[in-house]
């Protein structure tokens, strides 16, 4: 369903009000403001020393502020999987410490030989293939957060059928125990083929059965699975308790919920990413974004992402193609771009705007001005998973104009690190990952890689679309229903016991009704508005921000609120 008329003008105004409200004049939400490069010339003097082809970039995703009160503001996982510790390619992971610039201040790997980790990582393993972040899987036990790490040429149970690692981590980003989930361990009773490379690609689905017996649910890429025909791929969710173990499963795949959408060699399951609840008030408890890269939708390999609404047992609904034909996406994408090959979810970036969510999608293999550069498109979708506008970043984008060379396929791996430089900067750093990137190889083919932190314009909510984003991670959830007539209920999450409120204002910026001034414990919290002020009197028709207050500082964005009278 497209916006009326009305509604986009009131959406319209809700995006000045936004801007009035963090005190800047903004331009178009997902634009890129600046960015900052980490590679082998900018880590060796912290400390982190990248050889040729370790391809760090392979994945990225934020872990929020993970040391707390510690010297960082965030910290980011970021895989290295031709990294040798231990044998060839068994692979590595780099937990980065953060200031609010950018800059690492200090760093923790993972690898066979490094952080803890006391798994056993055979040769050619790939330890990070996938990464996703889990949050506080354990509850009351030792570890600060859980990060699930994939490892697709683990053999158990047969050749390069695929695996994953539960790693439980300090402040620090030291291991305390891992828990892995395999063909023949961790509880998994899913039939595995050799050759699946099952962890190829991992996204948090939160506590996708509510009440049920799992603590969270873990979307799990299998990209060369052949139900159906030959490589089309698959998904698993998996249910986990605390331990990181699997209670359940359900598979999503040609012949399970995608029915008539795959061709052989699509690659289902390339990548992923979590939209948290989509479609609202539908009948979809949650929805994710997989790709098939080599989709031929409009020319051969041009990709395509698949927005996949879920019931609470991991069925699957209903889905939404985004490709060059499909999902109202008009993209310029050509033959071979890999529309698909990196994906993340940016949360609300328009904030009041018309659209629910924000999906950042790689095409790696892009031209811009010179050979497989690659490049981003920022999708503003609407509820039902079609694209409602997008914004483009390219080799030549911005500060971005003579920083990619040829075959670095930027775009190719996809992360959310949240809003880092805090109140006044951009609204949220999206990662991107550059695993061929060659600074300081010896050739054009060192592959040591780079993780690029681009910082985008926007006023998105915090924490939609994903599980928190770290044991620091605040800010409003949602807004439901929206638009709303009588009553609506604005959810909100804090990690720790703070003094919270929640302010809605008017178009003219004024504040009309505060709906909480309270203390509140960690956890999910919910109010209920009946479209009142303060003295009792109804509102008129319009948007409305809330905008929350924790321990007297205001958390960046604001979460819209659209009254219909």
């Amino acid at each position: 369903m497209r916006p009326s008329a009305s509604l986009l003008s009131v959406a319209l105004a809700c995006n000045f009000l936004s801007a009035a409200l963090v005190g800047e004049a903004r331009s178009q939400p997902g634009t890129l403001i600046s960015h900052k490069k980490l590679s082998s010339p900018t880590l060796t003097p912290v400390g982190v020393t990248l050889n040729d082809h370790d391809e760090f970039g392979d994945h990225a995703v934020g872990l929020g502020d993970l040391d707390g009160a510690g010297a960082s503001v965030a910290a980011i996982a970021v895989s290295a999987i031709g990294d040798d510790d231990g044998g060839g390619s068994r692979g590595a992971v780099y937990v980065l410490f953060l200031n609010a610039a950018g800059d690492v201040l200090s760093h923790q790997k993972i690898s066979d030989t490094a952080g803890n980790f006391t798994a056993t990582l055979d040769d050619n393993d790939q330890l990070g293939t996938g990464l996703a972040w889990l949050g506080d899987l354990d509850g009351a036990g030792p570890s600060v957060g859980a990060l699930a790490v994939g490892a697709i040429n683990d053999d158990d149970g047969g050749a390069d059928r695929g695996a994953l690692y539960i790693l439980f981590l300090n402040a620090a980003g030291s291991v305390l125990s891992h828990t892995k989930i395999s063909n023949t361990v961790g509880g998994f009773t899913g039939v595995l083929d050799n050759g699946d490379e099952f962890g190829g690609a991992l996204c948090g689905l939160g506590d996708l059965d509510g009440p049920g017996s799992s603590v969270a649910a873990l979307a799990v890429g299998a990209n060369r699975d052949d139900d159906g025909g030959l490589d089309r791929g698959a998904v698993w969710i998996l249910y986990l308790n605390s331990a990181g173990t699997v209670l359940s499963h359900a598979k999503i795949s040609s012949v399970q919920g995608m029915t008539g959408a795959l061709d052989d060699t699509d690659s289902f399951g390339e990548k992923l990413a979590s939209l948290g609840d989509l479609d609202g008030s539908g009948p979809g408890v949650a929805a994710i974004a997989s790709s098939t890269v080599y989709d031929d939708d409009g020319g051969s390999d041009r990709g395509a992402v698949y927005v996949v609404f879920l019931n609470s047992t991991g069925g699957v609904l209903s889905f939404q193609k985004i490709s060059s034909t499909a999902g109202n996406f008009s993209g310029p994408l050509q033959s071979g771009d890999s529309f698909g090959a990196g994906l993340a979810t940016l949360g609300d970036l328009d904030g009041s705007g018309p659209s629910a969510v924000t999906l950042a999608v790689g095409a790696s293999n892009t031209a811009g001005a010179g050979f497989d550069r690659g490049a981003i498109y920022n999708l503003f979708l609407e509820s039902d998973g079609n694209v409602l506008f997008y914004e483009f970043i390219g080799s030549e984008t911005g500060t971005l104009n003579g920083a990619i060379d040829n075959t670095d396929e930027f775009g190719s791996a996809l992360g959310s690190a949240g809003d880092i430089d805090g109140p006044g900067g951009g609204a949220l750093t999206l990662l991107a990952g550059v695993g061929a990137d060659d600074d300081g190889g010896l050739d054009q083919l060192a592959d040591r890689g780079a993780v690029y932190l681009l910082t985008l314009d926007g006023v998105g909510t915090i924490g939609v679309g994903e599980p928190p984003a770290g044991p620091r991670a605040i800010g409003v959830a949602r807004v439901l229903p929206n638009p709303f007539r009588v009553r609506t209920t604005v959810s909100f999450r804090l990690s720790e016991t703070s003094q919270v409120k929640l302010d809605v204002f008017d178009l003219g910026g004024r504040l009309v009704r505060r709906l909480v001034d309270r203390q509140d414990g960690p956890g999910e919290h919910q109010i209920t508005w009946n479209g009142l002020d303060d003295s009792g009197r109804p509102l008129t028709t319009g948007c409305y921000l809330v905008r929350m207050t924790v321990d007297g500082r205001v958390v960046p964005g604001a979460a819209k609120a659209v009254l219909l009278r």
